[in-house]
């Protein structure tokens, strides 16, 4: 935990917050942030002292003033990571739950990154060509037993881990389909709309699913 240095977005998860919010926390200097360059982009990024202070912030913030508040984080920043009790006056503040909930969360973060391979143009399911978006997009609208009878290679696991990444990393643009397109046919074909016998059979292949 010593190491970890998190986007918001990551730090969002661990600690079940939005990035609005710890943006906003870092404008008003509640928290600091290092900023990292990736490309033309520049990036916040917090570490554990950071995320501590997130995960008690509903309660220091409806309990203490902002210079209380401030007192709490800098003596958190001070605080080395295998300590899970410190005080401030007369009041204590323990830790020892706090830290187990981030480290589960951080475990959980880096296992679903290492289900989902970003080395190419965009992520797909490690181990497949399955981009990780499509499948997260699927899961509004399909049920996991639908999702893997149209993509056979896929396991429950691989699919859960599609749809948590989707939420650290949201995809920017237009949302994607929450029904393969085979799905959509059939839809269609059920409401009347269409009949899946009227599509081309050289086009159709290539759709699907």
């Amino acid at each position: 935990m010593n190491a970890v240095s998190l986007t918001l977005s990551e730090a969002g998860y661990v600690v079940g917050q939005s990035t609005t919010s710890i943006n906003r926390a870092i404008d008003r200097g509640v928290i600091k942030a290092k900023v990292r360059r990736r490309g033309k982009s520049r990036l916040r990024e917090i570490g554990p002292a950071e995320l501590r202070y997130l995960a008690i912030s509903g309660e220091v913030e409806k309990d203490l003033t902002p210079a209380a508040r401030k007192k709490v984080y800098e003596a958190i920043r001070h605080l080395p990571a295998d300590e899970h009790l410190f005080a401030i006056g007369v009041m204590e503040f323990k830790l020892d739950e706090i830290d187990r909930q981030i480290g589960d969360r951080l475990t959980l973060l880096e296992a679903i990154k290492a289900m989902i391979d970003v080395g190419g143009n965009e992520p797909v399911i490690r181990g497949t060509d399955i981009p990780a978006y499509v499948i997260a997009a699927l899961t509004s609208g399909q049920t996991t037993a639908e999702i893997i009878e149209d993509y056979p290679k896929l396991t429950e696991a691989q699919i859960a881990a599609a749809s948590e990444y989707a939420k650290i990393y949201p995809k920017p643009g237009r949302p994607l389909p929450m029904r393969s397109f085979k799905r959509m046919l059939s839809d269609m074909a059920e409401s009347g709309v269409w009949d899946v016998e009227d599509i081309d059979e050289p086009i159709a292949p290539q759709l699907m699913p």
